[in-house]
């Protein structure tokens, strides 16, 4: 792998957040000191950045809530409507109407139950938004996709791409495209696995405005085999092998 490529994969990493601990740490300590590293993961950031807009919401499966709750520790919080009375009622008292002694106490310490539950809901929440497919499938191991390769566009000035990462723990390959165009009626894109002195062999079809995930045993990657997207007829290649133009091409990184 050249200089250019690691520089990509790493950037790709860091900005994907999959670049963790020690690794992400010498990482920042270089990129303050290499102006083309730093340009490398604003590049990244920008390209990313178009995920947020395409990104669909999810609603986590009932189980990611018991999986959450079974791993808190016991709590017993007050109904809903005790709730709404302990944060609600207490801030609509009038100003004119001070409260001293044992009402004041009473009354704070309602408002900050109520507080402590919201913000254990609140908490809880996020927790469901930011990491619920872990919670999935979560054992204590390090289960992010890393991405492998960046497919960028034959078409010199484009700045179209597709990002491959590659899910070990499930022997997945997943596709994430970036800004490309879905291509026309009666047209397919199609992904091709070239390994070095072989013929370019297919992973199948893929989509233009949304993730692929593709099948895909870790061996049938490495540093000589460059993934390759091009536009077939509907259905794919009638001949097995690429018919039409090459679209996006780029070589597998480190895995």
């Amino acid at each position: 792998m050249n200089e250019r490529t690691r520089y990509e994969m790493t950037a790709a990493e860091y900005v994907l957040g999959t670049l963790r601990g020690p690794a992400r740490r010498r990482f920042e300590v270089l990129m303050a000191r290499d102006a083309a590293l730093a340009a490398e993961v604003s590049r990244w950031q920008e390209a990313l950045s178009a995920l947020d807009a395409a990104d669909v919401p999810l609603e986590p499966p009932g189980r990611v809530w018991r999986t959450i709750q079974l791993r808190l520790p016991a709590q017993s919080p007050a109904p809903m409507a005790d709730f709404r009375e302990q944060v609600v009622a207490p801030a609509s008292a009038p100003d004119s109407a001070p409260v001293r002694g044992a009402g004041a106490s009473g009354g704070t310490k309602r408002v900050q139950r109520g507080w402590q539950f919201f913000s254990f809901a609140l908490a809880a929440s996020l927790v469901v938004t930011l990491f619920w497919p872990r919670l999935l499938v979560w054992n204590g191991e390090d289960i992010a996709p890393r991405p492998v390769a960046v497919l960028a566009s034959t078409q010199a000035g484009s700045a179209r791409q597709m990002v491959a990462s590659f899910d070990a723990r499930h022997r997945q390959l997943v596709l994430t495209p970036l800004n490309m165009e879905i291509p026309e009626t009666g047209h397919s894109l199609q992904l091709w696995l070239i390994a070095k002195g072989q013929k370019p062999a297919s992973l199948g079809l893929i989509k233009a405005q949304a993730s692929t995930v593709i099948a895909l045993d870790k061996g049938r990657l490495g540093s000589d085999v460059t993934l390759a997207v091009s536009l077939e007829p509907a259905g794919g290649s009638p001949t097995g092998q690429p018919t039409g133009a090459v679209l996006y091409a780029g070589k597998v990184g480190r895995i």
